[in-house]
């Protein structure tokens, strides 16, 4: 599929898809390019990726594919040295948790290169582990990639992107960057804010005592809260959203505690294991053919 795929940021995600692409033959070399020689040299160990480099310039500029996959503050960043470095007629995908801020970033960048094909993804697939020793190449088997196309994305780029993430396991469906960063507020980021804030309010004392259904139920708080700080940056107006109509439903059901009228609390109760019995069974049909 790829002669040369270059990967900003091997890690969780990065290297996923580096390691993935490897095993399944979907590249020849993969390149990781990073800021730290010691992430770097735990991504070859484990596979991730075929060789590896500090200079971002050199890492790109013979790739046919050039992934971004490092937290979203760096894009500022490293988005003008890959415009500057990539070569003609390559692609460029980002694999971020928002979109809208970050395709703006990233296309602003890229004004004076026409000839670059940028695709913006979003794999629903990920881990409260971060780094390339956190890496599976079965990370995203069975889930979703959301793509962002843009206006003047060209169909064979979209469909060389839309291939690669159906041969690492994926579905990939196409949204706009505001319907995706809506969407994902509400199924992403605000239930990641609600875990840490439940962590937060519980004593120590109390959290000893705890069972299986504390930690399955906060499993996200223990992301990286310097990437999750950047996603409610980018996406902070759809994540404020989300949060004003959580905090209204917990009003709800701490009304109902307060006035002793339980039906209320028992609605909520019955609708979310509705939705999530649901959900259950979605997940374990099979996945529908990818959109082309």
């Amino acid at each position: 599929m790829f002669e040369k795929v270059a990967i900003i940021g091997p890690g969780l995600i990065g290297g996923s898809m580096g390691m993935a692409l490897r095993q399944r033959g979907l590249a020849t070399t993969v390149t990781g390019i990073g800021r730290r020689r010691e992430s770097l040299d735990k991504a070859l160990e484990v596979g991730a990726i075929d060789k590896a480099t500090l200079d971002l310039s050199q890492g790109v500029k013979d790739a046919d594919l050039v992934v971004l996959a490092t937290p979203i503050g760096a894009f500022g960043e490293l988005a003008p040295q890959v415009a500057d470095s990539i070569r003609s007629e390559a692609l460029l995908t980002d694999v971020a948790s928002s979109k809208a801020k970050v395709v703006e970033t990233i296309s602003s960048a890229l004004r004076a290169r026409p000839d670059v094909a940028y695709i913006p993804t979003h794999p629903m697939a990920g881990s409260e582990r971060s780094g390339p020793l956190a890496a599976s190449a079965s990370l995203f088997e069975g889930s979703i990639c959301i793509i962002t196309p843009l206006s003047n994305t060209f169909p064979e780029s979209k469909g060389q992107i839309t291939r690669m993430w159906s041969a690492l396991g994926a579905s990939a469906i196409s949204m706009s960057p505001q319907a995706h960063d809506r969407a994902v507020a509400r199924i992403s980021h605000m239930p990641h804010l609600a875990a840490s804030a439940l962590m937060a309010a519980l004593d120590q004392k109390d959290t000893d005592l705890c069972g299986r259904g504390l930690l399955d139920t906060t499993r996200v708080a223990s992301g990286s809260p310097d990437i999750w700080l950047d996603i409610c940056k980018t996406n902070r107006e759809h994540i404020r959203d989300a949060l004003a109509d959580y905090i209204a439903l917990l009003q709800e059901m701490a009304d109902a505690l307060q006035d002793g009228n339980l039906a209320p609390l028992r609605n909520v109760l019955e609708a979310a294991k509705q939705k999530r019995d649901r959900l259950l069974e979605t997940r374990e049909r099979p996945a529908p053919p990818p959109q082309q």
